[in-house]
């Protein structure tokens, strides 16, 4: 919960920061557009670059995949690592950066860090669904993620669902997405703490509901269990 609200934080106030230039996907190399997410287009040939970058000078590699440089970044693509120990060894979020990030979750209650850990296997880009916010902006929205273990590392490089179709205002999601975003370019800079305060109420009470409704489902799943048994010891003594 702290970190997610450190994230939004942190979000918010990348988006008053000058921004920085977008650097190009290896200059030209890439056998695809920068927009294509399918494994076998940019993002297995990204993971490629990650894992030979890793195998030659690891500490080299890191570095480079936090600053962007060399090829690693794009407009909002970019790539992270996570240590065996679950702690970020290569973002662009300073918040993220360093950390123990193994905790980490969507509003939804996703903990996609964990699951990336857990699934994460060498030679094989494996795919994820989570909500996560865009760089300079605190609005949670669906990602993509393709990762894989490169060495001991787990790496991973996302697509944004919203960059290849935005979101419809028809819908309530939608709606709501739209005037967060439009709020997060228009909040004077003298009520944005009010603002992240806003916004990270708004996220303990999606926190809450969603835990609300895991410890239902769990004893709902205590119930069937107490019954199932107490219908086996039944049908024994019969």
């Amino acid at each position: 919960m702290a970190l997610r609200a450190a994230l939004l934080a942190a979000s918010l106030m990348c988006a008053v920061q000058p921004g920085t230039v977008a650097l190009a996907c290896g200059d030209g190399e890439a056998p695809t557009s920068c927009d294509d997410p399918s494994p076998n287009g940019f993002a297995s040939w990204m993971l490629g670059r990650v894992g030979r970058a890793l195998q030659a000078d690891s500490a080299k590699a890191l570095t480079e995949f936090t600053t962007g440089t060399n090829g690693f970044r794009t407009a909002d693509t970019y790539v992270f690592c996570v240590a065996p120990d679950g702690v970020m060894s290569a973002h662009p979020n300073p918040i993220l950066k360093g950390h123990d990030v193994r905790d980490l979750h969507d509003k939804t209650g996703n903990h996609f860090i964990q699951t990336m850990l857990d699934t994460a296997k060498p030679g094989q880009i494996a795919v994820i669904h989570y909500l996560f916010p865009k760089p300079g902006s605190t609005i949670e929205e669906p990602k993509t993620t393709y990762y894989t273990k490169a060495g001991d590392q787990m790496c991973a490089v996302g697509v944004y669902d919203t960059d290849q179709s935005a979101p419809s205002a028809a819908t309530p999601d939608g709606r709501v997405a739209q005037l967060r975003q439009k709020l997060d370019g228009e909040i004077p800079s003298q009520a944005r703490a009010d603002w992240i305060a806003f916004l990270e109420a708004l996220n303990a009470q999606g926190d809450a509901k969603a835990a609300a409704i895991a410890q239902a489902r769990r004893d709902m799943r205590a119930a069937t269990t107490a019954l199932d048994s107490a219908g086996l010891r039944q049908a024994g003594t019969e």
